[in-house]
């Protein structure tokens, strides 16, 4: 049973697509609209967005779907209009949608998939003090097999405006992850791990953590194995939700974890027989 539910998640997780796409608008970036939407309304975006949606694309349900708005100035480039949307509406805000002005007087828009995302005050944050600012995006584990789905965790990815559009350079911003993330996870795993004896339960925050902590490790390039040997641990665990925790270490390259003389057929095993 552990190792047929451990195959379907690695298989998720080894396939899953990029979390950005651009496209082109259906209409032009002209000063009328760039004035329209300094002014608009929820429910005059929610038509803007589905009024510029390319042929093909499946249209807002409702302004239900459209979550915070407003003008960002990332990068040091020119504004660009931004959307939080929820297509589910069930107040999980997975997308933002970017609009700026593409050659001449072109639409462009910049698709960036998230995890909870928002609010902007936290979205667009100048994380080295250059006065530049930044994009930070929760990013999901589990490639959408967490259960239950609501409780998916993520970790905070950085994009940058270059060339135009928004890329992911986390690596490039150190200090955001060592002053404010990686001493809150090192706290909760410290005081998670000080309650496991009367409160069992919180080796699953432990897991979460130290997942999380691992990825974000692997990232910033400090240690490309991080978290190998937790994950075989918990991929012969019988908490779910340690299985699943599994997942995103199971990620490493076959490569990393061969540099590191650590490749024991005790690891690679399982990821084999899923791989088939």
């Amino acid at each position: 049973m552990r190792k047929s539910l451990l195959s379907i998640l690695f298989l998720v997780a080894l396939g899953a697509t990029a979390s950005a796409r651009d496209y082109e608008g259906r209409v032009r970036w002209s000063q009328a609209n760039v004035d329209a939407l300094h002014r608009a309304d929820r429910a005059a975006v929610f038509k803007f967005i589905n009024d510029t949606r390319p042929q093909g694309s499946f249209p807002l349900p409702s302004p239900i779907s459209v979550g915070e708005f407003g003008w960002l100035k990332v990068g040091g480039g020119k504004s660009d209009f931004a959307v939080l949307i929820d297509e589910s509406e069930r107040g999980y805000f997975n997308e933002l949608d970017i609009y700026s002005r593409a050659s001449g007087d072109g639409l462009k828009i910049q698709e960036i998939e998230g995890w909870e995302m928002g609010p902007f005050k936290k979205t667009v944050r100048d994380l080295n003090g250059d006065g530049v600012d930044e994009l930070v995006i929760p990013k999901e584990f589990g490639g959408g097999t967490w259960q239950p789905t609501a409780a998916t965790p993520g970790w905070p990815a950085v994009y940058r405006r270059e060339n135009g559009r928004y890329v992911e350079d986390s690596r490039d911003f150190p200090s955001f992850y060592d002053n404010e993330i990686l001493p809150r996870l090192n706290q909760e795993i410290g005081d998670a791990e000080a309650r496991i004896t009367r409160e069992p339960f919180q080796a699953e925050t432990v897991a979460v953590a130290e997942m999380t902590r691992d990825k974000i490790l692997r990232v910033l390039g400090r240690n490309p194995v991080a978290g190998l040997n937790q994950t075989y641990q918990w991929m012969n665990s019988d908490d779910p939700t340690q299985m699943q925790c599994a997942i995103p270490a199971g990620s490493l390259s076959r490569s990393a974890v061969r540099s590191t003389g650590a490749y024991a057929a005790n690891y690679y095993r399982p990821w084999r027989g899923c791989a088939r």
